[in-house]
């Protein structure tokens, strides 16, 4: 008797149970490791292992008539869901006593939470009580008394604090996570020349992140090798990118400051034209709403923060001057007619990208 659509529904929901089923029993087998990893200080990733992992699923693929891009992802979606279970078992031998100034805002409480997750002990510095981890009223003392100081502070008021924090002569590694180092960079030299164990971080993602795995996290050289050599396991699961701390802001004056700019000038330009959003998006083909996807997420982030980040680096007036540059060019080949130059702009666009 043939099979009706709706038998052939139940087999699939069987078979998918089936799949999450292995699932569960593939993430059980990687959080024994996980615990062996955590027994002999291993690090989380090795990423020759993932690659072969994910070449078998590839090269599998084949046999059951399955697409290598599909099976890529699943691979990588398996090694993701392994990596988050083994960075949550706690490794006491590399617990540390953690204070974090500015622990009760949106990316301290972050940090709290993924520090704790890790096995830390954590205090926090910072005005108010906190539910959850105990507050230290006393900034010396508890400088004094951590093994790793956190500044999540305000871009504007890093340096104030950072300079606090070193006047105190922690023996511990000091760092902070600011979007924008300039304001802080001879403070930083200063403390590293001085011997202070102090490096500067910038997580490349916001306190709504579930994870760090495979998030990117920037690391600061300030002239202290022991500061990077204590800071890299913190992050481990990450994805590690390490420059000179006077490089930051250049980079991020195009990461951060120039993709921010293009967002906020697409949503002003949108308000600005009197066309309501919901005329816009009902006709919105699938570029629009890709970036107005994007646009919004912008539109609800903490306005001081982005000020800041637009303000505070001075390297953003050379950014924004090519996007002005870029939107001159536009309206000339495009709204003038010139087919030759704006045709030569998407091809060099592609080609700039790594395509054809």
């Amino acid at each position: 008797m043939r099979e009706s659509i709706e038998d052939i529904r139940k087999r699939i929901e069987k078979i998918d149970r089936e799949i999450l089923r292995m699932m569960a029993n593939r993430t059980a087998a990687a959080v024994e490791m996980g615990k062996m990893k955590a027994d002999d200080s291993l690090p989380l990733r090795a990423p020759q292992v993932e690659e072969k992992v994910i070449e078998r699923y590839v090269m599998s693929a084949k046999e059951f008539g399955m697409s290598a891009e599909s099976a890529r992802h699943i691979a990588e979606l398996l090694i993701v869901e392994s990596i988050e279970q083994q960075g949550r078992i706690p490794r006491p031998q590399q617990s540390k006593r953690v204070l974090i100034v500015g622990g009760n805002g949106r990316m301290g409480g972050w940090l709290c939470r993924f520090f704790a997750s890790r096995g830390h002990k954590i205090r926090i510095f910072d005005k108010g009580e906190n539910a959850r981890f105990p507050v230290e009223k006393d900034l010396k003392k508890g400088v004094r008394d951590a093994e790793i100081i956190v500044l999540a502070t305000p871009i504007s008021q890093t340096a104030e604090v950072l300079k606090e924090v070193l006047s105190y002569g922690p023996k511990g590694l000091v760092f902070d996570i600011a979007s924008i180092k300039t304001p802080s960079i001879p403070i930083l030299r200063e403390g590293a020349s001085k011997g202070a164990k102090v490096c500067s971080l910038h997580p490349m993602f916001g306190p709504e992140a579930a994870s760090i795995i495979n998030r990117n996290v920037v690391i600061c050289n300030c002239g202290s090798p022991e500061a990077l050599d204590l800071a890299r396991p913190l992050v481990d699961g990450s994805n590690v990118i390490e420059m000179d701390v006077e490089e930051h802001d250049s980079l991020m004056a195009y990461v951060l400051g120039l993709s921010h700019a293009v967002n906020i000038a697409f949503f002003e330009a949108l308000r600005q034209s009197g066309r309501g959003y919901k005329e816009l998006d009902s006709a919105g083909s699938t570029t629009f709403h890709r970036q107005v996807e994007i646009s919004r997420d912008v539109a609800s982030e903490n306005a001081q923060l982005y000020y800041e980040i637009q303000h505070l680096n001075p390297h953003n007036a050379e950014a924004l001057g090519y996007l002005q540059r870029a939107l001159d060019d536009l309206r000339e080949a495009g709204v003038k007619g010139d087919r030759e130059a704006f045709e030569k702009m998407m091809v060099e666009g592609s080609e700039y990208f790594g395509g054809n």
